[in-house]
């Protein structure tokens, strides 16, 4: 009763005491409050505080239900779904077992047949894989294969100024490796950049005379990251028809719409861009909400021709485009001082947007780099692929790239006037020996020397596969005279002129 008393109870009831009102009439109970409640549970009347609680339940609710119907209909629903589902929903009765004896097991396991991981190779495929030769040594110019004795003369190499063979650059490349070792175990955004790596992106641009550079672990993932990380979904790539594999792929990872112009054909290139314009005025599309670039390789690596620059950028200005060039094969291979395709045809290397050049060939290193305005390398920083999620490339090959480019600077005419002689050596030396029978495809600049079949023996055999069948075996007798040679390689996808089957079979002759 004290207890009670002290909370403010009549002594033989849960209800607090009524207040009388004015003119002595007492009103209605009024509900004990929360605050009730909880000084009871404070001075551990915990009997008190359960006979309250309902009190104070069942006035909210009250209160609830003629405020707020609904909420009230809802939730009784919902607490009697709950109540049904914890105790008187009924398991689902289980099916007939579905465990197999141990004779279905062994006879599922004889019957099983695997499906192969990849397709069946073709005939043609087959032979081109028996075919393939397997390097044991590689001593400067020469190599040696696996089953022939004697070493063969290097033609097949994209080392044109044989930086890889330099003394320096191997002692260079073994002192970084003794400073930071192997690799950085991480991509270059979080703890995978080193100094090397900040040297050669510096070394480049001011090589090349661009405000930006950012390097890549691998040249073939430089190209395939570059485009993407410009080009998105509903964006318009217009690609030349032959280029090599990783502008393929990385056009593809962009999700862009891809159109081909004519394997180096201006006009052909023209024709798309007249195209999409009437198209533009046609659906009322404004071509400014579009990103648009053309895509290009400098020296194709499955031709060996030179792209047009000049008529290329005066295109790309007239219909309001960017340029992304690949000179992964022309950087350090073409122009009086090894800087490719831009010096060679006159055209000022900021008139192209974007630039990717290789250090896997001239410099004789690995990796590649970007190239472009402040805005071009920093931004692939945080969106290029192969930046963001590689793993950074180790030191040493970085210091080997840093010296083969220097190499380049000091020595770059001297180099250039000695490989562009070797090409013209070549050259005659092929015109001389096989007239009529090979004709050259290639630039006479290009270091990298394609040869087609002509004359009747393009007449006789018209088909891709037969002449195919003709070079590998001419390719086997200049092995024969310790001259390392090959074909064309193309990988399914890769297209030809106008988009059509695979590219022209032909001879490849690396020039060094």
């Amino acid at each position: 009763l004290v207890e009670r008393a002290e909370l403010g109870l009549d002594a033989s009831s849960t209800m607090p005491k009524k207040d009388d009102k004015k003119g002595g009439k007492g009103g209605a109970a009024t509900p004990p409050t929360r605050a009730q409640i909880f000084e009871a549970l404070e001075n551990k009347q915990f009997k008190l505080a359960l006979e309250l609680a309902p009190v104070a339940y069942g006035h909210w609710w009250s209160n609830l239900a003629r405020e707020n119907t609904a909420h009230v209909v809802v939730e009784t629903f919902l607490l009697m779904f709950i109540i049904w589902l914890v105790f008187f929903k009924k398991a689902p009765k289980k099916g007939p077992s579905t465990e197999l004896t141990k004779a279905e097991v062994d006879q599922l396991v004889d019957e099983w047949e695997p499906a192969p991981l990849v397709p069946k190779l073709t005939e043609a495929e087959q032979a081109l894989t028996d075919s393939m030769m397997v390097v044991e040594a590689f001593d400067g110019h020469n190599v040696k294969l696996m089953y022939e004795s004697k070493p063969k003369l290097n033609l097949v190499t994209f080392d044109f100024l044989g930086m890889s063979m330099r003394k320096e650059l191997k002692e260079g490349a073994r002192d970084t490796l003794n400073e930071y070792g192997c690799g950085s175990c991480g991509p270059r955004g979080f703890y995978g950049s080193v100094m090397p790596h900040i040297e050669i992106e510096n070394n480049v641009k001011e090589f090349m005379g661009t405000e930006g550079a950012i390097s890549y672990s691998d040249s073939a993932s430089a190209v395939s990251s570059t485009i993407p990380a410009f080009a998105k979904k509903g964006d318009l790539l217009i690609i030349d028809s032959s280029v090599h594999e990783p502008i393929g792929i990385g056009a593809d990872l962009s999700r862009s719409k891809i159109m081909y112009y004519d394997h180096n054909d201006m006009e052909s290139l023209e024709a798309v861009l007249k195209k999409v314009a009437t198209d533009d005025k046609r659906m009322g599309r404004n071509s400014l909400k579009q990103r648009r670039f053309i895509v290009t390789e400098a020296l194709f690596r499955n031709t060996g021709e030179l792209v047009d620059l000049k008529k290329l950028v005066e295109l790309k200005k007239q219909y309001g485009y960017r340029l992304i060039l690949d000179e992964s094969f022309s950087f350090g291979a073409i122009g009086a001082t090894g800087r490719g395709l831009t010096e060679y045809a006159g055209v000022p290397v900021t008139e192209v947007d974007i630039m990717v050049v290789s250090m896997a060939y001239s410099l004789g290193s690995i990796g590649g780099l970007s190239l472009g305005n402040v805005e071009v390398a920093d931004h692939q920083r945080l969106s290029g692929a192969g930046y963001c999620f590689s793993a950074s490339a180790p030191p040493f090959v970085s210091t080997a790239a840093s010296m083969s480019l220097a190499c380049l600077s000091q020595e770059g005419t001297t180099l250039m006037k000695r490989l562009q002689d070797n090409v013209t050596t070549v050259l005659a030396g092929v015109e001389t020996t096989c007239k009529g029978n090979l004709a050259i495809v290639s630039h006479s600049s290009s270091p990298i020397i394609h040869l087609a079949l002509a004359g009747g023996a393009a007449a006789d055999f018209p088909e891709r596969t037969m002449q195919m069948n003709i070079l590998e075996a001419t390719v086997e007798g200049c092995k024969a005279l310790d001259l390392l040679i090959t074909t064309s390689k193309t990988v399914k996808g890769e297209k030809a002129k106008g988009g059509k089957g695979p590219a022209a079979a032909t001879l490849r002759i690396a020039v060094r």
